[in-house]
């Protein structure tokens, strides 16, 4: 890791003073004791979110999206004291968790390593994915709306956020690689017992915990979303639009395999070239 430069300061800085943040007030909350859900986007944080907020050493979120270190997220929640946001209990807590999808949205969310350091907590960082397409459909379909311009798969906002290298990246600088554990979504969708299992190991809680039943969950506020009779119909993707997409995003699934030892194959990417650095995921089916 490296120390912030001077420019990066001063954005921060600036950054502070325009939100009035407060760390100094928020002690409640051990530093290291914050967990994030960092998205990706369209890859069952909502979900994941649900099975964790239970478990009797995790705290949970007033809202479970509060966008705090966002600073284009319309549907975040706007406090002075980022820890006012739960109702921790050190006795009883280890972890306050949150999900907040807009943390893995560069370039469009181009500060939010940067403010989370300089906020001075050191957080445990979740990262879902699944395979760019359907990331990328899902999304297409949640936002489109009969009123206005329909989006495009071949959107820099829309590839962006399925450039998952890209978006770990920009935590390098400011955070440690074993802060982070990144998940697939296959395996949520799946084996949704076992990856929790995955993740109190990382956390260093108590694997007891289950919830009662696994459900499908999406609570991320958004007005397009609601559709009405004479809306458009599902979208699907081109073959050309594929070829484009899987052309665009390449290089970033290779690193991704190379660099995090994600087995960007099942998905159609060339993962012969150099073995991982890391041990690399199987390919999961549902049985």
């Amino acid at each position: 890791m490296r120390q912030l430069c001077l420019q990066d300061k001063l954005k921060v800085v600036e950054k502070l003073r325009h939100f009035c943040y407060a760390p100094r007030v928020a002690s409640a909350i051990p530093k290291d004791a914050h967990v994030m859900i960092i998205g990706a986007m369209r890859c069952g944080t909502s979900s994941l979110y649900s099975y964790l907020k239970d478990h009797p050493e995790i705290c949970p979120c007033k809202t479970k999206e509060p966008e705090f270190f966002s600073d284009r997220q319309k549907h975040g929640v706007h406090v002075r004291n980022y820890n006012e946001l739960w109702n921790f209990d050190r006795r009883v807590h280890r972890y306050a968790l949150e999900a907040s999808t807009g943390y893995t949205k560069f370039p469009m969310e181009k500060n939010v390593p940067a403010n989370i350091r300089a906020y001075g907590i050191r957080p445990k960082f979740i990262y879902i994915i699944r395979h760019p397409f359907d990331r990328l459909l899902s999304h297409l379909n949640f936002v489109q709306s009969g009123k206005s311009k329909k989006p495009s798969p071949k959107d820099m906002h829309m590839l962006s956020v399925s450039n998952y290298y890209l978006q770990l990246e920009q935590y390098r600088p400011y955070f440690a690689r074993e802060d982070f554990l990144i998940l697939d979504f296959d395996e949520l969708r799946c084996r949704p017992a076992a990856l929790l299992q995955t993740i109190y190991a990382f956390l260093g809680i108590s694997a007891d915990y289950l919830p009662k039943k696994f459900e499908v969950l999406n609570q991320t506020p958004q007005r397009s979303r609601i559709f009405s009779r004479g809306s458009p119909a599902a979208r699907s993707l081109s073959p050309e639009e594929r070829a484009f997409i899987h052309d665009k995003l390449r290089d970033d699934m290779t690193r991704l395999y190379l660099d995090y030892g994600f087995n960007t194959g099942k998905w159609g990417y060339d993962t012969a070239i150099t073995p991982p650095v890391h041990p690399e995921q199987g390919l999961i089916k549902c049985s």
